[in-house]
């Protein structure tokens, strides 16, 4: 209801209690009534202020709470991105005596034992060509002989494994051409590629493979392209051959193998899975090469992960820790406009900062937090735990309790047992897991967190700090009422003073005429 300034810099004349200006002059009575109005109202509205501080505060507390529910959102997605997953603690180093990279390897958590390989073929992608039509990429497919307005069939092509299909309906119209025809079966999702030049379309599977059906060992014997239910026979007036919804004259398609320590493996893709390890093959290898594949545990790569859990970990701990030890300063209330009129926004923005401190000091759901952190990484009575193989909270919680590492300790166990972190992160049994622990420890905060502050797109009735604030919205607006009806009395009153001295003042003048 007052008049503010927004500049940066300002005096206190550029503040005014007054909702009416200038509303009486005083010059009947020589006193400056502007001035004493002003004093009049600022102490009238020192409640409202009071008020207005108080829902600061509270919007405040609630942006603080939102900062530490964005804090833990990024630290429980974090926490499965980089430690989640079994992948996460399987460092292993891959040796490979394949110097011309026709077979890659990686090692996975339970890759173990050596592969000696001597022969591979390549798993190759099937294809067909159009033929005995004369067509362009820019014909509608009604001047191909389409009689319907709109039409559709299904198309299949393999899986990326080439062990079944993906099918997926393609609709189209009479005015679409051809070169629209084949883009909609590009991007259609059903593993299926179609080229065209001059009059030629060619058809790509691409997965490679035999196809689902085929016999092993015998090349192009299987089904890798359906086309159904298409009644306009589209496929046909392309140049192709459909015959019981499989197309015809297929080429190239066949399967891959892989000699392993003796035993032969047939599959339509050129990825393998073998004792743990992941193998591709990137060209054909001939009989009685000698290829030999091993690994060895990697523990340097694995004691630096757990450095990296330990700094997420104890960043978050900090964060909290600084929150809940924050000491208030009494001396820094929330600004009222007028004071703010008064100042620059650099001293503004540094005695806000100051006014902030403590608003969780103490809070009870972040010291939950801290706990149960805590609980998760220190476990009674549990057989396996990270304070067992080096990795310990500090002696005092008076940083929350963050996490120091005896690297030495953390070598040994690793090398006495390498799975020992996959099974401490990621579970095992009815063990859920440090990771999955800490991710529920963090979700639970977050949804208790909501329950208080609410987040950005959260209407204020929806949670309980925004309830509040609504209520002391209520009380300004009811006070800034009350404040306009003070002013118009006090206004009314000087009036009167006015008029009266007025005219005791023509009263005197009669007299001494």
């Amino acid at each position: 209801m007052a008049v503010t300034n927004t500049s940066s810099t300002s005096s206190a004349s550029s503040y005014s209690y007054l909702q009416y200006k200038n509303k009486i002059s005083g010059l009947v009575s020589g006193m400056d009534i502007d001035s004493i109005m002003e004093k009049l109202m600022k102490a009238e509205s020192a409640q409202m202020e009071k008020v207005q501080q108080q829902k600061q505060k509270y919007e405040w507390q609630r942006d603080a709470y939102r900062e530490v529910n964005t804090s833990l959102s990024a630290f429980e997605q974090g926490m499965w991105d980089n430690f989640g997953l079994s992948k996460n603690w399987s460092s292993k180093t891959v040796s490979n005596t394949d110097s011309l990279n026709r077979v890659t390897a990686t090692a996975g958590t339970s890759a173990s034992g050596t592969l000696n390989i001597s022969e591979a073929t390549l798993a190759k992608a099937g294809s067909v060509k159009n033929t005995g039509v004369e067509i362009s990429s820019t014909k509608k497919l009604e001047e191909l002989g389409m009689t319907e307005d709109t039409g559709k069939f299904k198309l299949s092509g393999l899986n990326e494994a080439g062990t079944g299909f993906v099918t997926k309906e393609i609709s189209f119209n009479k005015n679409d051409t051809v070169a629209s025809l084949l883009s909609k079966i590009n991007s259609s999702g059903a593993g299926i590629t179609a080229v065209m030049s001059g009059n030629s379309i060619s058809l790509t599977s691409n997965a490679t493979g035999a196809g689902v059906d085929a016999v092993a060992g015998t090349a192009n014997s299987g089904t890798i392209m359906k086309v159904e239910d298409d009644a306009e026979n589209i496929f046909g007036k392309l140049g192709f051959t459909v015959t019981d919804n499989k197309v015809q004259n297929i080429t190239g398609g066949s399967n891959g193998s892989l000699n392993v320590n003796g035993i032969v493996m047939e599959q339509a893709s050129n990825n393998y899975t073998v004792a743990g390890y992941s193998l591709k093959v990137n060209q054909n290898i001939t009989a009685n090469s000698s290829i030999s594949i091993s690994s060895t545990n990697n523990v340097d790569a694995l004691v630096s992960q757990v450095k990296s859990f330990v700094d997420t970990y104890n960043g978050l701990v900090k964060s909290l820790t600084d929150k809940t030890a924050e000491k208030k300063n009494v001396n820094y209330s929330p600004l009222t406009d007028a004071q703010k009129s008064e100042m620059t926004t650099d001293e503004i923005t540094k005695w806000e900062e100051k006014a902030k401190a403590g608003l969780l000091k103490g809070d009870t759901t972040l010291n939950s937090v801290l706990s149960k952190m805590r609980q998760v990484i220190y476990p009674q009575a549990a057989t396996e735990a990270l304070y067992k193989i080096g990795v310990t909270t500090t002696s005092t919680y008076t940083d929350g309790g963050q996490l120091q590492i005896d690297e030495t300790k953390l070598k040994e166990a690793l090398e006495q047992d390498p799975d020992i972190l996959q099974r401490l992160f990621t579970g095992s049994g009815d063990n859920k897991g440090i990771i999955s622990e800490l991710r529920t420890v963090a979700k639970q905060a977050v949804s208790t967190i909501e329950i208080t502050a609410g987040k950005s797109t959260s209407v204020d009735n929806t949670y309980s700090l925004g309830k509040t604030i609504i209520s002391m919205d209520e009380k300004i607006t009811n006070w800034q009422d009350r404040l306009k009806e003070i002013e118009e009395r006090y206004w009314k009153q000087f009036s009167a003073m006015e008029t009266a001295i007025q005219k005791a003042n023509s009263q005197s003048s009669l007299f001494t005429a």
